[in-house]
């Protein structure tokens, strides 16, 4: 009985048995676990789940003797049973997108600290395959799902989130009826414009996605509100999806207006449509901000490389997918000590900052022009 109790309130490694050290992996079950530390089967199920009323000294010593004896849930096995996989999916629009990377990146590292893998679907934006992804995905069971939903999912893709624990990223869509964690967008192109603004720019352009889905609205309004504010009732403004072409057929047009109604400074409404605007600038042999300024959105590595400096609406990224992974899991915690019963839907708005480079500058008056002097003037 001594050595029992010893091995039960030992802070080291646990003594393996002579039997589990000649088979290890797969063949290792819970109960060989416990039968080594001495406790429950349901006690290191529960520690290995991450549930909140294990204590944090119980998960350590389990976790340590999982790693040492190279245990390896039965997957399979859990959703015969019919139990939720410790996959949690993550739905994006586009993978080579520099902020949905990061995201996936983030996400992932969160769940493997809490013994969870992700499982990433790719949507671009394509409502059929969206439904597809979400079919296939639920075949695993995930234990929820994180979200990016397209301006139109289809009714069934809907039906299927409905009895599935799961959250909005970056976007909502009216229809979904889940907890949210978005970023205050309105704010961010609102800053951006009275940046612009505040150099002494009056005629300025906004480039920016599509309003079917809930970002672009939200950008378009922070732009519109910024300009309001200031008493400036026209604008230039070209909506649609946010890739670099077209950004760059954007610019095109716009560049061949007659200069005295010519846009001195311009927002963009994604990283996507900063780099199509920036192609379309130097094809036109327009310099920045020498002849326009220009304010970036989200703040990939190459923002800071390119001239001196993209001036850019910064996303808290890694807030915004440590959030999404916490309250996903919490929801999936909460569930498990109500009895099955969730919480109420929550939705947080994280804020953007402005980063300021070297890609805006005052207005001169060979930019301004008659009109614009006489716009200053006032």
């Amino acid at each position: 009985m001594a050595a029992r109790s010893t091995r039960k309130h030992s802070l080291g490694k646990p003594a393996l048995p002579s039997s589990l050290r000649r088979r290890r992996g797969q063949d290792v079950t819970i109960l060989d676990i416990a039968k080594c530390l001495d406790i429950s089967h349901t006690t290191v199920s529960r520690a290995i789940a991450g549930h909140e009323h294990i204590s944090e000294e119980t998960k350590r010593r389990v976790k340590q003797a999982v790693k040492q004896m190279g245990y390896v849930p039965n997957a399979s096995a859990r959703t015969m049973r019919g139990q939720r996989s410790s996959v949690v999916g993550l739905i994006i629009p586009d993978v080579q997108n520099d902020f949905y990377a990061t995201v996936a990146k983030i996400v992932a590292d969160n769940l493997a600290a809490h013994a969870m893998q992700l499982m990433l679907s790719v949507t671009e934006d394509d409502p059929d395959r969206e439904l597809r992804e979400l079919r296939a995905l639920l075949e695993a069971r995930p234990a929820g799902v994180i979200i990016v939903p397209t301006a139109s999912p289809k009714p069934q893709m809907i039906a299927m989130l409905r009895d599935l624990k799961s959250v909005q990223l970056v976007r909502t869509h009216a229809k979904i009826t889940k907890n949210a964690v978005l970023i205050d967008d309105r704010a961010g192109t609102y800053a951006a414009a009275r940046h612009l603004l505040a150099c002494g720019h009056r005629r300025i352009a906004y480039i920016g996605g599509t309003t079917e889905l809930s970002t672009g609205r939200e950008r378009l309004a922070g732009f519109q509100a910024a300009l309001a504010d200031a008493k400036i009732t026209s604008s230039n403004i070209a909506l649609g999806p946010p890739r670099p072409d077209f950004a760059r057929t954007s610019i095109s047009m716009t560049m061949a207006m007659a200069p005295s109604s010519r846009p001195t400074a311009l927002v963009l409404g994604s990283a996507e449509l900063t780099l199509g605007a920036l192609q379309g600038l130097r094809a036109a042999n327009i310099d920045w901000p020498r002849d326009i300024s220009l304010v970036g959105y989200h703040d990939p590595a190459w923002f800071e490389l390119v001239g001196s400096g993209i001036t850019t609406v910064r996303l808290p990224v890694q807030d915004v997918a440590q959030t999404a992974t916490r309250v996903l899991l919490s929801e999936l915690n909460s569930e498990r000590a109500n009895g099955g019963h969730a919480k109420e839907h929550t939705t947080i708005r994280l804020s953007p900052s402005l980063m300021l480079r070297g890609s805006t500058a005052a207005l001169t008056e060979e930019q301004a022009g008659p009109m614009g002097r006489m716009a200053q003037s006032t």
